[in-house]
């Protein structure tokens, strides 16, 4: 939730926030021009691994976010991010959860200013 806010907010892109348990349930609506950003802790969360493949099955491009370097979702996703958050002490791993969010924070930043120069140059070539 926190990551659709920030990137609506600064990038104003609308984004669609499901739990991986129930993604595969509800028939999504994906074609191969959305973007599925796929979040795990630990990489290897079974729930999150069925609706990347769902995904990827209807042509999405998978950005996988996870702390393990080389795990299930790392290998299955077509980009992504390691957290480098170190290990898991407790299931409420209050770094991981920093990390992830930091990362949402530069992706929205990103997605913002790439929005912006392409604005831009298109007001130039309006000029």
């Amino acid at each position: 939730m926190v990551a659709e806010y920030l990137i609506e907010d600064l990038a104003r892109i609308p984004v669609e926030v499901e739990y991986a348990s129930e993604f595969r349930y509800r028939n999504p609506i994906i074609t191969e021009r959305d973007i599925v950003i796929a979040v795990s802790q630990s990489g290897e969360t079974a729930d999150t691994l069925s609706a990347i493949k769902l995904a990827k099955a209807k042509g999405a491009t998978i950005f996988g976010i996870c702390n393990v370097v080389g795990s299930s979702i790392a290998r299955e996703s077509h980009v992504g991010a390691y957290t480098h958050a170190g290990p898991e002490i407790g299931v409420a791993s209050t770094k991981a959860f920093t990390a992830q969010v930091t990362i949402f924070t530069l992706i929205a930043l990103s997605l913002a200013e790439k929005k912006r120069y392409n604005f831009s140059k298109i007001i130039q070539k309006a000029d």
